[in-house]
């Protein structure tokens, strides 16, 4: 997954992290002052990659004078924020990191190893800092109904980047639910018709899921009018519209086995 994409694909102008819009769209331009490039990645698998990655920075020796790693600084703790995680002893760092990574890595890191008496007569070792940022606790803190481990299956099965649904970012959590909605219903060219009556009573039906799947239909494309669609919900319409989609899909799938 290339990080940079999904910051562009997501970010929001009321987002903390857009003041660092500018400089992550001009990224190859600064480095371009440095050394030759014609393009920088920042790839990683999956969210256990990144965390990888960010513990990385935050070890000592690191440098973010100009260069590639403050940018993966920005674009880490925007995906892991995005996707839901925490660090549960700087608990609004992934929200709001510094414009300076180096006050974190170094700066916060130091007065928190010895605010708990680890240091050596204010001096912090290496090895001190190496062991506290192994020891960092990242949790996922998700705010959607649960589902089980065949429906999130079928997530990874239809993701372009094979994704558990934990690893998506609120956007496109509802895309996939929609594409899976269309997987589970659609037969040989035509969509089934289900009698939710028997799980839900009155609640779901064939003409709501009909409805959802084309009222959502804006996050799944990126033509103009769609991303302005999208952008004029707020997260607590989009959050609301993940838990009422994977009511459905727990439906259907019932429904189905």
């Amino acid at each position: 997954m290339d990080l940079k994409d999904f910051y562009f694909q997501n970010i929001q102008k009321n987002e903390y992290h857009y003041c660092f819009y500018d400089s992550i769209e001009n990224v190859n331009n600064i480095f371009s002052d440095y050394e030759e490039v014609e393009d920088y990645e920042f790839e990683v698998y999956d969210a256990e990659e990144a965390i990888t990655k960010f513990r990385e920075l935050c070890q000592p020796g690191v440098v973010f004078y100009g260069n590639e790693n403050k940018f993966w600084f920005y674009l880490i703790s925007y995906y892991l924020y995005k996707v839901g995680y925490v660090i549960k002893e700087f608990p609004r760092l992934l929200a709001r990191p510094p414009v300076s990574p180096y006050d974190f890595t170094y700066v916060e890191i130091r007065n928190r190893i010895i605010a708990q008496g680890d240091d050596d007569n204010g001096t912090v070792r290496y090895a001190v800092r190496r062991t506290f940022v192994a020891s960092l606790t990242f949790q996922q803190k998700s705010t959607y109904i649960d589902i089980d481990d065949s429906i999130n299956q079928k997530f990874i099965e239809i993701s372009n980047r094979q994704a558990s649904f934990n690893n998506m970012s609120t956007d496109e959590k509802i895309a996939e639910i929609v594409n899976l909605i269309e997987k589970l219903l659609k037969k040989n060219g035509k969509f089934l018709s289900l009698d939710y009556s028997t799980i839900c009573f009155d609640y779901i039906s064939n003409d709501i899921v009909t409805r959802y799947r084309k009222k959502m239909h804006c996050f799944r494309h990126g033509a103009d009018d769609s991303i302005s669609e999208r952008k004029a919900y707020s997260e607590e319409q989009k959050n609301f519209f993940v838990d009422y989609g994977l009511t459905i899909v727990k439906v259907i799938h019932s429904l189905l086995e």
